[in-house]
C-alpha cells in the first residue's frame, strides 16, 4: 500500500511538471504581450499563421502573416496596419527564432530578412 500512495504522488507530480512546461508548438496560438522598444505594451493574438498585434496606449494594430518555418522558428510578414504613416512596413519580412521558454516567458531572436543585426525579445504568455 505504502509503494502505491508513493507511485501516486510521483505520478501526480510528473503530471504537474508535464503541464507547466510548454514546447514551441504550444505557443503558435495564445494570446501574448511585450513591451517595444518605448515601453508600450502590445497584446498579440496569435491563431497559427495569422497574428494581431495591438497597442492600445498609442492606438495601434499590426496584421501580420506567420510562416513557421519549423516549431522555433517563424517569419512574420506584415500585411496591415490601421495607421496609413506606418504603411511603408507594410510587406517587411521578419524572422523570429524562440530561443528559450520558462514559465511564462518566451524569449525569442528577432531579426529583419536580410539584415544581420538581431534583437533579443522577451514576450509573456497571457493564455
Amino acid at each position: 500500500m505504502k509503494k502505491l500512495i508513493i507511485a501516486f504522488i510521483i505520478f501526480i507530480f510528473s503530471l504537474s511538471i508535464l503541464a507547466q512546461s510548454k514546447d514551441c508548438i504550444d505557443i503558435k496560438n495564445g494570446s501574448f504581450k511585450y513591451l517595444d522598444s518605448r515601453s508600450n505594451e502590445f497584446i498579440v493574438q496569435r491563431k497559427d499563421s495569422i497574428q494581431v498585434d495591438s497597442c492600445k496606449s498609442v492606438n495601434f494594430v499590426i496584421h501580420s502573416k506567420i510562416n513557421w518555418k519549423s516549431d522555433c522558428e517563424y517569419e512574420m510578414t506584415i500585411y496591415k496596419v490601421n495607421d496609413t504613416l506606418y504603411n511603408p512596413i507594410i510587406g517587411k519580412t521578419f524572422e523570429f527564432k524562440i530561443i528559450k521558454i520558462e514559465n511564462d516567458s518566451i524569449t525569442l531572436i528577432t531579426k529583419t530578412l536580410n539584415k544581420e543585426r538581431e534583437t533579443e525579445r522577451i514576450m509573456h504568455i497571457l493564455n
